[in-house]
């Protein structure tokens, strides 16, 4: 299937992804003092943004790879613990949109008269990480949150905390296990070894690394490094307003690096608001053509 190579689709997954993570203004870092990881989490989540409605009226989204730059618009709506609706245009003309609920995602390309009705399992697979509602809720409201889908990670027994450029770093592993990881992984193993590699291969697929201010315990960068097929996604957050008495970033610049392909990402947002909405509608016309994405 064909449609996540279309740089429209790649933008409103991303987009989804990383909407709206609020991150703090420049403030100073120096002077900072070591704390537990349990310490850190519960500032972290102390300091999470909590909304019930949330509306970003225009996201510019600017986009390149390899091949092609093109430019669109977003519309970001957002219910807290229920719903979430991104919809795109270009040049004012409706492109598609996304309807994330916990239990499905629903997406309809007005330009190729096609939709969609999945579980999580296909963006988790685009992503190569395991993505559900609860992580792109917690995303939106700067807390932490663990790329892995199970129980020994969602409660961070697995992740380290460090000081790191004056910042506080929560890291998805312990830096000496990444290290024997690796170092195992240059020397040619068989049999017993070779399978032991392979599961502790599986399990630090992806290194996770999440920045945050010392003062207000913000979301400053976020860095997921797939160690073993050699790609990396990284997320900057800058030039910040108050929204509801929270700094939110206004540009988000993103980008996905491989082998094979390079893509970038430029959001400017603006038209932030916490009121009521009272649509999240998404209408599939019946003669468009369902997509099956297994």
């Amino acid at each position: 299937m064909q449609i996540f190579k279309n740089p429209i689709v790649l933008l409103l997954l991303a987009t989804v992804w990383l909407s709206s993570c609020r991150t703090a203004r420049e403030l100073p870092t120096a002077g900072v003092k070591s704390i537990s990881t349990g310490k850190l989490l519960k500032k972290i989540e102390q300091n999470a943004f909590d909304y019930e409605y949330l509306t970003i009226k225009r996201i510019s989204c600017q986009f390149s790879n390899n091949d092609k730059k093109t430019n669109f618009t977003i519309n970001l709506k957002s219910l807290n613990d229920e719903k979430i609706l991104v919809s795109i245009s270009k040049l004012r003309v409706p492109v598609g949109r996304v309807l994330l609920t916990p239990d499905s995602v629903k997406y309809v390309n007005y330009i190729d008269h096609n939709y969609f009705i999945d579980g999580y399992s296909y963006l988790s697979s685009f992503f190569n990480i395991d993505i559900d509602f609860a992580t792109i809720q917690s995303i939106i409201s700067n807390n932490a949150f663990s790329y892995r889908n199970d129980v020994k990670n969602k409660d961070f027994k697995t992740f380290d905390s460090f000081i790191e450029d004056g910042m506080y770093v929560l890291q998805s592993e312990k830096t000496k296990k990444i290290f024997k990881i690796e170092q195992k992984s240059k020397i040619g193993k068989t049999g017993k070894e070779d399978r032991r590699m392979k599961r502790l291969d599986d399990e630090a697929l992806i290194l996770q690394k999440m920045y945050f201010n010392p003062v207000d315990f913000a979301l400053k960068e976020l860095i997921m490094n797939d160690k073993t097929n050699n790609r990396i996604m990284n997320m900057n957050f800058n030039d910040f307003v108050e929204v509801d008495n929270k700094n939110y970033p206004s540009v988000i610049d993103m980008s996905f690096r491989s082998e094979q392909n390079e893509v970038k990402l430029k959001l400017k947002m603006s038209g932030f608001s916490i009121d009521k909405i009272n649509s999240f509608s998404i209408k599939i016309p019946e003669k468009y053509e369902e997509i099956k994405v297994d």
